[in-house]
């Protein structure tokens, strides 16, 4: 049976006319492979070609967008300080890891599973089936073929990536001027059409560039990220909550020049109504911070306003409590919303979103801080007050289905009474 050797293996062809993609480089790494795997020396063919893999996918993430591939392999182990100012490729990536560089154009897109999978084989094999390693892993004339076969098809062949047709175009307008609203729509235009893949990208770019607060890109991000954030996946969304998590535990992760990363992304979370996706230790401690200003604004003398503009500012971290902070935060709401001797301000407003989605076990936990908290019982002395504190007791009853639970409300509801 005759064998087939992938084309770049054949001695027959001109690889600069059959892979005019090629640059005399890696012409020349493959032309070592060729005379290596004729020679039968399988394992060393896939060094040289492991080479011109690597220089094609140092000018692919090149022609992409350096930056962009930065953004991606900040988290990446292994050196990945590219150098702009090198000459030549290899003085430009001489402190950047091969297997760092693998990742991040795995990442981005420009290399595609099966070719990134086969290079991963190859540098499996270069640490533990090479002549230099005592191992009965040796490579064989099959494995080479097999493995360069997918090279050529997946990579070699593959043209260099058009920055003005991928999402590495949307990046220089943004960093390059403060934008009219016009041209912002045709920025997130362009951002919906996206795949998701691209919006992977996006996404870590942009909260990059959040971070280091520079202008105009910072101007250009808040107006732009609610579009990315729309296409993201939970998963995301959850990566730009844990950020902000990160700065509360360390602060010293803030690297940007005015130190202000950590304000920037909660204001962020707070644009998107996404404080939610906080951890919950986190996002207790900012409830229970709103909760402590909605405090003081009931106890501030001709306090109404105060309290109006607590409960908009506990408002917009959204309705989801964590659990550890429930009574804190939920005793303050209440005293609020059931006002005092004079009546009440117009806070129960804003309050009326935190008891529409309580739960049957939260509406549980509600009746027992009326029974039990000193806080919210101070002012039910008084008519308003306690008549305020009836009728939303009251409307808990349709929400209820077990009649333990409507005996707890009638018990609760008699209490309140007698106050």
């Amino acid at each position: 049976m005759e064998e087939l050797l992938p084309q770049i293996l054949n001695d027959t062809i001109s690889l600069q006319d059959t892979f005019p993609l090629l640059i005399d480089r890696e012409v020349d790494y493959i032309n070592e492979a060729k005379e290596l795997f004729d020679g039968e020396f399988y394992s060393y063919s896939l060094l040289a070609i492991w080479n011109a893999a690597v220089n094609n996918l140092k000018r692919k993430v090149e022609a992409y967008g350096v930056e962009l591939w930065s953004s991606v392999v900040k988290d990446e182990p292994g050196r990945k300080k590219h150098d702009g100012d090198g000459d030549t490729i290899s003085e430009r990536w001489s402190n950047v890891d091969d297997l760092t560089l693998i990742a991040g154009a795995t990442k981005l897109g420009l290399l595609n599973p099966k070719a990134g999978k086969t290079l991963e084989m190859i540098n499996w094999m270069r640490n533990h089936a090479s002549p230099a390693h005592d191992s009965d892993h040796r490579v064989e004339r099959e494995d080479a073929i097999g493995l360069i076969l997918l090279l050529q098809k997946n990579l070699f062949e593959q043209p260099i990536p058009d920055p003005g047709h991928s999402v590495s175009s949307l990046f220089d307008p943004i960093k390059n001027k403060v934008h009219t609203p016009d041209e912002l729509n045709v920025l997130k235009d362009q951002i919906n059409s996206f795949r998701p893949q691209d919006i992977r990208i996006s996404f870590g770019f942009f909260t990059d560039l959040l971070t280091a607060g520079e202008e105009p890109s910072t101007t250009n991000v808040i107006a732009l990220f609610p579009t990315v954030w729309e296409k993201s996946n939970d998963d995301l969304r959850k990566a730009l909550a844990i950020k902000y998590h990160t700065f509360i535990i360390d602060p010293d992760t803030d690297g940007s020049l005015d130190e202000g990363a950590k304000t920037r992304v909660f204001e962020m979370l707070v644009t998107l109504d996404a404080v939610h996706y906080i951890p919950d230790g986190t996002r207790a401690r900012l409830f229970r911070r709103a909760a402590q200003q909605l405090a003081i604004a009931k106890d501030t003398s001709y306090g109404w306003k105060d309290e109006e503009a607590a409960s908009r500012s506990l408002l917009q971290l959204g309705t989801s409590i964590p659990e550890v902070a429930f009574i804190e935060v939920f005793q303050e709401i209440l005293s609020v919303y059931c006002g005092n001797y004079w009546g009440r301000s117009d806070s129960h407003f804003s309050l009326k979103d935190f008891i529409e989605v309580l739960n049957t076990d939260r509406l549980r936990i509600v009746m027992k801080i009326f029974r039990e908290i000193d806080r919210v019982q101070a002012e039910l002395f008084s008519p308003k007050a306690k008549n305020f504190a009836v009728q939303l007791l009251t409307s808990f009853e349709v929400r209820l289905t077990l009649e333990a639970h409507k005996k707890e409300l009638t018990d609760t509801l008699e209490i309140i009474k007698e106050l």
